[in-house]
């Protein structure tokens, strides 16, 4: 990394949180000496800039983070002259050991060039290539050699994934490969990886390219077979990677075909899914600008759309991929990330980007361009596909469950045999769960097994307490988290709602608190808010270091960038020097990245709990690793895709802890193609032990009971349920209006039902004039979007912003008093999409505590889809609840 100094850059979206403690240029200069003495130190180290063996001992010895801000802070550069021919094995062993240090943080962005800077260190390549030598020939391998060798075998694994392993490298695994028995014993393992190609360097892969988008790569991907020897654990992350590449994909090729074939050209600018008069434009004060204010997208306009124009930017989220080509025959592509845009530059229709990839095309500014965004929100898909691409094997966590599909689990290793827990201050182990714990039986089982499990999962059905059970356990583990060394306990959830939903419960029981992703807008948990909680004491200097010189390296890599832009001649040359020149800037943002993980490292470590979803989870995947938390809970699990439980759980996981209902929603997939069946669902089915909850506290019972056996084979009703009072001036609690007027099909391609909507209209007004109901008491939920929208449209005005209406995906894990469910579907044909879905139907009629009216088409529904809506229509029928209006006393509805 090169030693230039130069001004701070900071990306604002951490900026906010690094701008208090962040120095000034004058002061940071000053710091720069830091500990310049130690440069000096040691008597091997004075004259030849080389770290002395009391320094690599000494730095061995610090936690990993500290020993990579040590190194890379130095003037001292760790990868030049640090080993010398007639150096002492023991000079050997230490650096080797330094450098496995190094790359098992598997830090981002920095992890390839460490493993590149060790395939050139031909000095200590030929050590190990004359040890391997000696050993094979002596016939036996002391201790300390086979240590040496181990380590290397790791590097020369590690790099060869990344593929950077140079000539002199491949040389030393065939001579791996050829010692002989009696010493060659696990020094011999992963060894067959060397014949994975196909495994090479596929961090980029999510990437889409011209070829993707025109049909060309599908083929390939598809005839792609895995090394015969490939390890089970290699196969499985493929086929990970592989099926979050396709979700991400499928939707992006299928959105390009379409423009490619003309179709809907106009809708979709109307829509601001296409712009066509797009350009690329640099800060000409680049120079001087700070690393978010260099390149923007603009759009130009009309002065009677610029507002219009300048509001759909205004949409776009942080982390989305776009989509640039000249024209929609796509002769060439350019694809940049959105970042954070200073609300200044919004206003004047500016968003900034940064540009990843570029094929078949040389300048990209200000020429005329079409942009559109990928389908599918980009980022949780690029950070994972990176983690799965980089992730070591060797330790793969959790593999006997995830992997081998052994059911026999093991209890937590960090909770030892006849260990003494206790719970507000009352002593329990294992075998005896403390007595005062504020749960059912169900509920005190599943406590009980998921403290004896290292991968526990708990299955609780709509009300029966899934959150409730979730707190008491991580409070349990809180309060013990000194005696079992668990670290920060690690919750993630699937949606924000239900993130804050658990943190106002759990902000009972402690305040090391620590909420990261999107800001919360409940007062009572906004005080946990990541960005709120700066400490500029707990940042070390060499870490603000280490922020100071990759982000000049930054800038001096993106201002050759711009030099080269602006000399293009449209040579092949000049062509490929400008790719490989914008893919070393992309490698130094990666980095920066990685060091904003640090940054909060340090903020998290002292923490009880860290809180966060799993779309944001994708991008602190590395913020687990570094803090080596040994406990995960997953809310929601049964909602989250494999691949995105795979990149929070690190080798130092030692307690996963799933919760959910694989019977309510599935993982969202962007591609129908793609199955949607979560880790959670996989190893129920498969087998797995669970924990299940069968109690319910939300529902009536005549409610609960739609959903047996339908789609719970037992459901039980709180004794508090059954104790509701009957809804005013209604005859039923429970009522389905049955009715055949058709559906109309929106001009975005989803369903409404005007007829439905005025009925629900007048009902709503019925509930709240005459039966005197609170608006919050209401929720208005549908399948389709397009239904919602026209529900709003048919309230009253007094009513729309205060009455609730929600799609039913969106209201999972939520409940109300009286819910209002409209089923929209209604045609000749029989064709019911979303509620042939058990899962969907599962949550629209889970989500009321006192009273369900639904409207729709049963007659059709139990055609379509029988064995699902046939139990529901004959539990209806018996209670009388089927009929062509709503049952008022005023018979109005």
């Amino acid at each position: 990394m090169p030693r230039t100094r130069g001004q701070v850059l900071l990306q604002p979206t951490i900026a906010i949180v690094l701008s208090s403690f962040l120095i000034s240029v004058g002061d940071y200069i000053k710091q720069l000496n830091l500990e310049a003495g130690s440069a000096n130190a040691g008597k091997d180290g004075k004259s030849s800039g080389r770290f002395s063996l009391t320094e690599l001992t000494k730095a061995l010895k610090m936690p990993p983070v500290d020993m990579f801000l040590y190194f890379l802070s130095e003037e001292r550069d760790l990868f030049v002259n640090q080993l010398g021919a007639n150096d002492s094995v023991k000079r050997v062993s230490l650096f080797v050991e330094v450098l496995k240090s190094l790359c098992q943080l598997e830090l981002g962005g920095f992890d390839e060039e460490f493993l590149s800077a060790f395939s050139r260190e031909s000095v200590l390549l030929d050590k190990i290539r004359n040890l391997l030598m000696a050993k094979a020939s002596a016939g036996k391998c002391d201790a300390d050699s086979a240590l040496i060798l181990s380590h290397i075998k790791w590097l020369l694994l590690r790099a060869h994934k990344f593929g950077v392993l140079g000539q002199q490298g491949y040389k030393l695994v065939e001579l791996y490969k050829k010692l002989p028995h009696s010493i060659k014993s696990d020094l011999a393992d992963g060894l067959e990886a060397f014949t994975g190609i196909n495994l090479l360097n596929v961090k980029g892969q999510i990437y889409p390219t011209l070829d993707k988008f025109l049909g060309k790569e599908e083929a390939q991907e598809l005839t792609a077979q895995e090394p015969p020897l490939c390890d089970k654990v290699v196969q499985y992350i493929n086929r990970q990677r592989h099926l979050l590449s396709e979700d991400f994909s499928a939707p992006l090729i299928e959105f390009v075909q379409q423009l490619r074939a003309g179709k809907d050209l106009q809708e979709l600018e109307q829509q601001h899914l296409l712009w066509s008069s797009a350009y690329l434009t640099l800060n000409s004060q680049f120079a001087e600008a700070q690393r978010h204010s260099l390149v923007f997208l603009k759009v130009k306009s009309n002065e009677g759309s610029k507002k219009d124009n300048r509001n759909s930017l205004d949409k776009i989220k942080s982390g989305a991929l776009l989509c640039f080509t000249t024209s929609l025959v796509f002769d060439d592509l350019i694809l940049a990330s959105v970042g954070y845009t200073e609300p200044e530059k919004l206003k004047e229709g500016c968003l900034s980007v940064q540009i990843v990839k570029q094929f078949n095309i040389g300048n990209i500014y200000d020429r005329p361009l079409f942009v559109f965004q990928t389908p599918v929100f980009f980022e949780p898909y690029l950070r994972v596909h990176n983690y799965l691409s980089t992730c070591s094997t060797e330790q793969f966590p959790m593999r006997r469950y995830l992997v081998d599909g052994e059911f026999e689990i093991r209890p937590p290793a960090y909770i030892k045999p006849g260990v003494k827990l206790s719970l507000n201050g009352k002593p329990f182990t294992l075998d005896k769960p403390p007595e005062n714990m504020p749960f059912n039986e169900s509920q005190r089982t599943a406590f009980k097994e998921t403290l004896s499990r290292e991968f526990s999962i708990i299955q609780g059905p709509p009300g029966t307490g899934k959150t409730h059970l979730s707190v008491g356990l991580v409070n349990s583990l809180i309060q013990n988290a000194k005696v079992l060394g668990t670290g920060p306990i690690i919750v993630l959830t699937y949606t924000n709602d239900s993130l804050d939903k658990f943190l106002v419960k759990v902000s009972q029981y402690t305040k090391e608190i620590l909420r990261f992703g999107s800001q919360t807008r409940d007062p009572q948990i906004a005080k946990f808010n990541a960005r709120t909680m700066i400490n500029p004491d707990l940042v070390p200097p060499r870490l603000k270091r280490v922020w100071w010189l990759v982000n000049c390296e930054y800038k001096e890599k993106f201002q050759y960038l711009q030099g080269l832009y602006s000399n293009f001649d449209g040579s092949e040359d000049s062509y490929q020097k400008t790719l490989l020149a914008q893919e070393q800037l992309h490698q130094v943002a990666e980095r920066i990245d990685t060091l904003r993980m640090v940054f909060q490292f340090f903020l998290a470590r002292d923490k009880d709990l860290l809180a966060m979803t799993t779309t944001c989870a994708a991008r602190l995947n590395f913020l687990f690793r570094l803090l080596q938390s040994k406990c995960v809970v997953f809310e929601e699990a049964a909602e989250i895709q494999e691949a995105h439980i795979l990149a929070c759980l690190t080798p130092h996981t030692e307690h996963v802890i799933l919760v959910g209902d694989h019977k309510q929603l599935q993982p969202f997939t962007g591609s129908s193609q793609v199955p949607q069946i979560s880790l959670f669902e996989r190893l129920i089915v498969a087998g797995m032990p669970f924990s299940l909850l069968n109690l319910q506290y939300r529902m009536r019972p005549c409610i609960s009971e739609l959903l047996v056996p339908s789609i719970y084979d037992e459901l039980l009703c709180s004794e508090s349920v059954k104790e509701y009072e009957d809804i005013r001036l209604m005859e039923k609690n429970l009522f389905f209006v049955q009715h055949n007027q058709p559906e109309k099909r929106s001009s975005d391609m989803s369903f409404e039902n005007p007829y439905e909507a005025g009925v629900l209209a007048k009902f709503v007004d019925f509930l709240i004039k005459r039966a005197k109901y609170q608006h919050s008491d209401i929720v208005i939920l549908s399948p389709y979007n397009a239904q919602i929208e026209c529900i709003k449209k048919s309230l009253d005005r007094k009513y729309r912003s205060s009455v609730q209406v929600a799609s039913v995906d969106s209201f999972q894990g939520l409940e109300a008093n009286i819910v209002l469910l409209s089923l929209v579907r209604s045609n000749p044909s029989g064709q019911i999409g979303f509620l042939r879905l058990p899962n969907r139907v599962c949550v629209a009629l889970s989500r009321a505590r006192w009273a369900l009216y639904v409207i729709g088409n049963l007659e059709m529904l139990q055609k379509s889809c029988p064995k699902l809506w046939s139990p529901i229509a004959k539990h209806l029928e018996e209670n009388d609840s089927i009929g062509e209006a709503f049952p008022t006393a005023f018979n109005v509805c």
